[in-house]
């Protein structure tokens, strides 16, 4: 029998971004897929009990929690073990963890208590301070940079989500030895849900008939763009319901969702938008499964969470045309060219007026795929 890999996944919830918290759920849902023999043992890291929890609640047989920041180094400590590894060539207080306690740790990072693990798998969301720095500040825009930089130059695997993502890695004028691998990720929804379509519509009094947009309120998500597209339809007296869920604040971008307020209710279109906020998961995906369709106007992606909820839930797409989006959907979506709030309002108007005849697909495949398509990047990281 062989012996199971023990996959340590650095774990913390974090509402400012939430695509990340899916993303371990998701794996390990999808890791939850294979024989059982090729199940590896996941140790929660995080500094939070809340996280394993969170984690746990997978349904996952073969998972336990460490909190590798436990025994933290104080200052002095971290004088004393800095001068013996200059003058002996190694720390007096060592509080790493033993790589013996873990065989492979991801997604990796540079942080102390890691140091002695030997197989290491990065994970880069996106590229988007090389696409739109902009939307960085100058200090942002350097960590990023140095921190793509130190990945690259390790011996170890990272994982991107997309060939987009794999194009603006290999444009990037920097040393390269690590070992790349593209691994679009999926999904997992067990949609036996405790809401009717019926009951929310009440709840958030919506129109029977609405359209939704899930994104937190970043700039790169292009909401404007949306709101724009619901201004030119009201004119031509089309007046469709668009409903935004999302954490209402970019961090990096303070004035952000106040501009979107003030184009609301200075174009007149407030009786036209719902602005729910970030509510809970179950609902979202309820709402989004009733749309008519699911807008996702985003200016850049790695890969969107967004689209495949959409996937999983059998709804209808439209998407901006950037290339992940193209890569990542080919059947039940419009695109619409991502700077033109006619052409989204154009798509809009088509997906009201003509129905859009659905392809089946079995979304169980993706799921499998990923859990997979990891476990194949596991052995190779392990080997």
């Amino acid at each position: 029998m062989n012996k199971k890999i023990k996959l340590g996944l650095i774990f913390t919830h974090n509402e400012q971004w939430v695509g990340g918290t899916y993303y371990i759920l998701n794996l390990i849902s999808a890791l939850n897929l294979l024989p059982d023999c090729n199940k590896p043992t996941i140790i929660i890291l995080s500094k939070n009990k809340s996280d394993f929890d969170l984690a746990n609640q997978t349904g996952y047989p073969y998972i336990n929690f460490k909190n590798p920041y436990i025994n933290k180094r104080n200052i002095f400590e971290k004088i004393i073990d800095k001068l013996s590894k200059i003058f002996f060539g190694k720390y007096i207080i060592d509080k790493r963890i033993p790589n013996k306690d873990i065989d492979v740790l991801f997604p990796s990072n540079f942080e102390y208590a890691f140091e002695k693990i030997n197989h290491k798998i990065f994970w880069f969301a996106d590229f988007q301070h090389v696409v739109y720095p902009n939307y960085f500040t100058a200090d942002e825009l350097l960590n990023r940079e140095n921190y793509v930089k130190a990945i690259a130059s390790t011996s170890n695997h990272l994982i991107l989500s997309s060939m987009a993502a794999k194009s603006n890695y290999d444009s990037l004028n920097i040393e390269k030895k690590c070992k790349i691998h593209v691994m679009p990720f999926a999904v997992t929804h067990t949609f036996n849900s405790n809401y009717s379509i019926s009951e929310l519509i009440v709840e958030f009094n919506l129109q029977p008939k609405y359209f939704i947009v899930s994104n937190q309120f970043w700039a790169h998500k292009n909401h404007l763009l949306v709101l724009k597209a619901i201004k030119l339809l009201k004119q031509k007296n089309i007046n469709i319901q668009v409903v935004f869920t999302g954490k209402e604040n970019d961090y990096r971008n303070e004035n952000y969702f106040l501009t979107i307020k003030e184009f609301i209710e200075e174009n007149n279109i407030t009786h036209l938008v719902k602005l729910l906020g970030l509510i809970d998961r179950e609902k979202q995906l309820v709402l989004m499964k009733h749309a008519v369709a699911v807008i996702q106007p985003s200016l850049f992606e790695g890969w969107s969470t967004v689209v495949e909820d959409a996937k999983s839930l059998g709804c209808k797409l439209i998407l901006s045309d950037i290339d992940v989006h193209k890569e990542q959907v080919s059947e039940n979506v419009l695109f619409f060219d991502v700077l033109s709030e006619f052409d989204l309002a154009t798509q809009i108007e088509y997906c009201l007026n003509n129905s859009i005849e659905m392809v089946d697909s079995n979304y169980q495949t993706n799921i499998q795929a990923f859990g997979e398509n990891f476990y194949n990047i596991i052995q190779q990281a392990t080997s």
